[in-house]
C-alpha cells in the first residue's frame, strides 16, 4: 500500500478539477537545493557569493503554492521523511491501542470501521496531557498512581467525579501486554496545580473543590513533558518491550486559557511546548518508538490547501476537516500495516498487463 500510485488524501469533489493538476515536484525540489548555493559575483570580490553554502542532505519547504495542488504528493515528500518505519511491520490481525485525544479516538474508529483489531477497552476520556497519561499508564502496568495527577472526568451522564477503573488492574494490563502497537495522542501544556501538593489535574479543577489560594494555572514545561512521555515509554517497555509506540500531537486548538493572553497566541504556545518535548523524546532514540506527524499535516500542510483544514464540513473552527482526518488515518494505515490480501490481489491485477 505505501508503494500506491492512488491517493490517499481526497479532497471535497468541487475542488478536485483544482486540486489535481500534477507537478513536477522532483525537479521543483531541485531547484530549490540548487538556490541554497550562492552565485558567485565576481565584480566583487569579496561578495559573499564568492561562496557556498553546505546544502549536502538538506530537507527543504516546498516554495511554490502550485507545489500544493497535489495533497498526497506534498505529504509523502514535504513531510513523511524521518518519521516512517522502514517498512509496515503490522498485521491486520494486530491488536492496536488508542489512548489519548482526537487522532486517537478518530484512528480507533477508523480501525474498527475497517476490520482491524483496535483494543476497544474503555479509556478516560480526560488523558490530553502528559501527567494524565503518565499517571494512567502508570496505574494500568504497576498498580501504582504517580502522585502528580489528581484524576478528575467527566462521565458518560456529563459529570465530573473522580476516575475509578471499571477493571481490576491487571485488566489494563493485560491489554498493554498484548498490543500489537501503542497509540498516543497529546494535546495540552496548560494544567491546572494544586501548589500545596505539587499535583496537576487531569483536566480541570470542578468548581465545587476549587480555592482560589492552592489551585493555580499554568503552563508545564518542556522537561517535564519530556520526563512524562520517556516515563510512559518505560512502563510500556515493561510489560511490552518490542510493540511500536507511536506518538501524535492533537491539531485541534485549545478551546479556552486562563492566561492573560489571548487563546490564539496560548495554544502557539501550548503547541510548541509539547512538539519540542517530543521532539527531545525522539532524538533519545527509544527503540520501536515513531512520531507520526499529523499535527504538521493540518497546520502547515492545511493552510496552503485551497480548502479549509478546519469546519470544512460542520463551520467549527476546531474540527479538522474531514478529508484531512481521513488522508491522515489512511496513510497512517497503509505505512504501519502490512496490504491485506485483498489490497495485494488488487495491486497485483493492477500492474498485470491486459
Amino acid at each position: 500500500m505505501a508503494g500506491s500510485a492512488c491517493s490517499l488524501f481526497t479532497l471535497p469533489n468541487l475542488l478536485k478539477s483544482r486540486i489535481y493538476n500534477h507537478t513536477k515536484l522532483g525537479s521543483t525540489m531541485r531547484k530549490q537545493r540548487s538556490s541554497l548555493s550562492a552565485k558567485t559575483n565576481r565584480k566583487d570580490p569579496g561578495s559573499w557569493g564568492e561562496h557556498r553554502w553546505h546544502s549536502e542532505n538538506v530537507q527543504v519547504f516546498p516554495l511554490k503554492r502550485d507545489d500544493f495542488k497535489n495533497v498526497q504528493k506534498i505529504v509523502d515528500e514535504f513531510v513523511l521523511p524521518g518519521h516512517l518505519p522502514a517498512s509496515p511491520m503490522l498485521t491486520q490481525q494486530d491488536t492496536i491501542v488508542t489512548i489519548g485525544s482526537c487522532f486517537a479516538d478518530d484512528l480507533r474508529k477508523a480501525l474498527i470501521q475497517r476490520k482491524y483489531q483496535a483494543d476497544i477497552f474503555w479509556v478516560p476520556s480526560g488523558l490530553n496531557n502528559t501527567f494524565a497519561l503518565r499517571d494512567f499508564v502508570s496505574w494500568c502496568i504497576s498498580g501504582a498512581q504517580t502522585e502528580q495527577a489528581y484524576r478528575y472526568d467527566r462521565d458518560s451522564s456529563g459529570e465530573i467525579n473522580e476516575w475509578m477503573p471499571e477493571e481490576e488492574q491487571e485488566y489494563y494490563a493485560d491489554h498493554f501486554k498484548k498490543a500489537g502497537a501503542i497509540v498516543f495522542t497529546i494535546g495540552l501544556a496548560e494544567v491546572w496545580e494544586d501548589q500545596e501538593a505539587g499535583t496537576v489535574f487531569w483536566r480541570g479543577v470542578p468548581d465545587r473543590i476549587f480555592d482560589e489560594d492552592k489551585h493555580v494555572f499554568r503552563l508545564s514545561t518542556v522537561d517535564e513533558n519530556q520526563r512524562n512521555i520517556d516515563k510512559v515509554i518505560e512502563y510500556i517497555r515493561r510489560v511490552n518491550p518490542h510493540a511500536p509506540i507511536v506518538l501524535t500531537l492533537s491539531p485541534v486548538p485549545l478551546k479556552a486559557t486562563f492566561r492573560p493572553i489571548s487563546c490564539m497566541t496560548a495554544d502557539c504556545v501550548s503547541k510548541s511546548v509539547l512538539r519540542v518535548a517530543l521532539d527531545q523524546v525522539m532524538q533519545a532514540g527509544h527503540p520501536d518508538v515513531y512520531y507520526w506527524p499529523s499535527f504538521e499535516i493540518v497546520k502547515w500542510l492545511g493552510c496552503h490547501i485551497p480548502v479549509q483544514a478546519y469546519g470544512y464540513e460542520d463551520g467549527h473552527s476546531r474540527h479538522v476537516s474531514r478529508f484531512l482526518v481521513d488522508g491522515i488515518i489512511t496513510s497512517f494505515l497503509s505505512r504501519f500495516f502490512q496490504p491485506t490480501l485483498p489490497a495485494m490481489e488488487s495491486e497485483a491485477k493492477a500492474g498485470r498487463p491486459q
